[in-house]
């Protein structure tokens, strides 16, 4: 007959060194997750932030060459007085081959071209185009007593500027015409 003490002794289970803690291995694998996972977000920010610099330069590049265009726009609404140069027929001797710094980007260079030859607006521009509205697209209107009779004047302003190791190049293409009497 079995003793009641016999009964209660209760056989331990055998020690497993495994399920009392984290290995070496294990840890290092979590570490190295971790790592990779702040490396993305860390490259993610980077690549953000550059990307929102580079945005506000080309924001910046527009905004001197919109800037630029309402001076040209000005001075083509102004009455037509060649030799004071205003008027629409003024603004290719004003302006043609004029370059400018750009307020707001240390580097940028603003160039103007204007196109009063009517065999020369590029196509973006609606060329080759009758300028002088007489009916012919052959006229040269570069010079300044033949600047009279000019209704629209193509222009394209561009800017070129650094923004870290790269030059970046921003143009604007318009026609140009009187818009008030």
């Amino acid at each position: 007959m079995k003793s009641p003490a016999s009964d209660r002794i209760a056989v331990a289970p055998p020690r497993n060194d495994r399920t009392s803690g984290l290995t070496l291995v294990e840890i290092v694998v979590a570490l190295g997750l971790f790592s990779v996972l702040v490396l993305s977000v860390a490259f993610t920010l980077v690549r953000g932030i550059e990307h929102r610099r580079q945005s506000f330069l080309v924001y910046r590049a527009t905004s001197a060459l919109r800037g630029l265009m309402a001076e040209i726009q000005d001075t083509a609404n102004q009455p037509q007085n060649l030799s004071a140069g205003t008027g629409i027929g003024a603004i290719y001797g004003k302006y043609h081959g004029k370059t400018a710094a750009a307020a707001g980007l240390p580097s940028g260079q603003i160039v103007v071209t204007c196109y009063p030859n009517e065999m020369t607006v590029p196509s973006n521009l609606g060329g080759p185009q009758d300028l002088n509205l007489d009916g012919d697209a052959g006229d040269d209107l570069g010079n300044l007593s033949a600047g009279t009779d000019l209704k629209i004047v193509p222009l394209t302003l561009s800017i070129t500027y650094t923004s870290g190791l790269s030059t970046l190049t921003t143009a604007l293409d318009r026609l140009v015409t009187k818009t008030t009497n």
